[in-house]
């Protein structure tokens, strides 16, 4: 019987009750029967099952007794409310079960009426919801956590300093946060890739148009590729110009299917232009620690000359104490030369600088053609320039004294040099010679010659040790001291 329609039901519709009490009572749902009057005469076997009343209690107004008494006044009132009008009507509300609980159900109610339109019949029909409603405050409550979820994840995604812009799997760009938006100027959803590039005025560095297939958003949603680190220039709608930075990946759930890529970028306009501007800078330096070095350098040679020239015209004395100062100039001279050749101008690797000065000056000074320089010397020992020249003249007034005391104008020797870092990290520089040897009971350190009175106080300087000992045959002297730390290359 066609109870649920929204039209009533008219005569000559298959109306007989009995038949529709037949086959309510095989129904899952509850159903009833009213007479004009709104006094219920029948209910399904399916009411009294659920309710767990007779016939009898229920008829007439006895329903009441299985309803809600908190919700009984607004049912009341629309069940009146109906049968004075005629019209049919839905409603929710709870009904007791058997065993005391309340549950939710969806009551139609609608007139039956004769050829004249005298209603002369209600049917209802109760539909449990209870799942419904269940499912839909579920629903309601998984909603509205999700909404904090994202609503967390929006202000996050809009603290952070790198712009965000979300794709899903084919691209379309459907989230970009706050700093995206202000990095390109502007805000620009369901853009898909081909679109990329004109959409945002995207450049390469070079300011061509950035080719669509190689952004790195692209590639990360065409080709599946994790871009690191890619550059490009945004051109925003205003004419102003930024470089950024940025990284592209795909994104994929836990069956290893893409669902979105995700573009991480940031301005690094500033960056770049103070590294242009620090290398301009270094560059500058460079040219003037080069420039000063070689200054440096033709000044001292200068003032050898005049050293030289000053030692020509006056007593031998004379002439020996200036050649002994010329010497010692040289050596600052030719380790400023060297700093020059180099890439660094602070610090001087001691090995290929000290043996280069121990040869040239054997070469120069040694009394016959027998006489030769050897060297031994670890590899990379770095020295700054504060340690570097006091290091060379000692080295210098050591090699000198060994060629002029050591051999004669017949003999045969070597000048040998040796540089080693030691266990404990000091660095220890030996100058040693296999000639006559010192004179028996002669004392070096308490020599009033000039050269070992500058060594050991440069020796002093270098807050070291310099200490002799007696070979078979000749000296070796040891000079041992602490590098000095360094910081970064200047």
């Amino acid at each position: 019987m066609p109870i649920l329609q929204d039209s009533d039901t008219k005569a000559g519709e298959s109306t007989d009750p009995l038949i529709f009490k037949q086959l309510a009572n095989n129904m899952p749902v509850l159903c009833w029967m009213a007479d004009a009057s709104g006094y219920i005469t029948w209910y399904n076997n399916r009411w009294h099952e659920y309710c767990g009343t007779t016939p009898a209690e229920m008829e007439g107004w006895g329903w009441q007794s299985v309803h809600d008494p908190a919700t009984l006044p607004d049912v009341m009132r629309a069940w009146t409310s109906s049968i004075e009008s005629g019209q049919a009507f839905d409603m929710t509300f709870p009904l007791r079960s058997a065993t005391g609980q309340y549950r939710p159900f969806l009551t139609r109610i609608t007139p039956y009426r004769d050829e004249e339109g005298r209603i002369i019949h209600w049917f209802g029909i109760n539909i449990d919801v209870a799942e419904q409603e269940e499912t839909a405050k579920r629903l309601k409550e998984q909603s509205y956590a999700l909404e904090r979820v994202l609503a967390e994840r929006q202000a996050i995604l809009d603290q952070l300093g790198e712009g965000v812009i979300i794709t899903d799997a084919d691209g379309e760009i459907v989230y970009m946060n706050e700093r995206a938006q202000i990095l390109h100027g502007q805000k620009q959803l369901g853009v898909s890739p081909e679109d990329y590039t004109s959409t945002f005025q995207l450049l390469t560095v070079d300011r061509e148009a950035f080719p669509v297939a190689e952004l790195p958003l692209t590639r990360a949603v065409r080709e599946n590729i994790t871009t690191a680190d890619g550059e490009w220039i945004i051109r925003r709608a205003d004419g102003s110009e930024i470089l950024a930075k940025g990284n592209a990946k795909p994104v994929y759930d836990e069956q290893g299917t893409k669902i979105a890529a995700v573009l991480t970028i940031r301005d690094v306009t500033m960056t770049r232009a103070n590294e242009r501007a620090l290398k301009e800078a270094l560059d500058a330096k460079e040219m003037l620690l080069y420039e000063v070095n070689h200054r440096v350098k033709n000044s001292l040679q200068l003032v050898t000359s005049l050293l030289s020239l000053q030692a020509g015209q006056g007593s031998e004395e004379l002439r020996h104490n200036l050649e002994d100062a010329r010497a010692r100039i040289g050596v600052v001279a030719r380790l400023h030369g060297q700093l020059y050749l180099s890439s660094m101008h602070d610090r001087i690797e001691a090995g290929a600088f000290l043996k280069s000065l121990v040869a040239d000056t054997v070469e120069a000074l040694k009394p016959s053609d027998s006489v030769t320089s050897a060297a031994e010397c670890d590899d990379n020992v770095m020295l700054l320039l504060d340690q570097a020249i006091p290091l060379a003249i000692i080295v210098n007034e050591l090699v000198t004294n060994a060629l002029k005391y050591a051999f004669d104008d017949e003999s045969e020797g070597t000048v040998s040099l040796a540089v080693r870092r030691c266990d404990d990290g000091k660095i220890e520089i030996q100058i040693s010679d296999d000639g006559t040897g010192l004179p028996e009971g002669f004392d070096p350190m308490a020599s009033s010659g000039l050269g070992m009175r500058v060594s050991y106080a440069l020796v002093q300087q270098l807050r070291g040790e310099l200490t002799f000992t007696a070979s078979d045959p000749g000296t070796i002297f040891s000079i041992i001291f602490d590098p000095a730390p360094m910081g970064p290359v200047r």
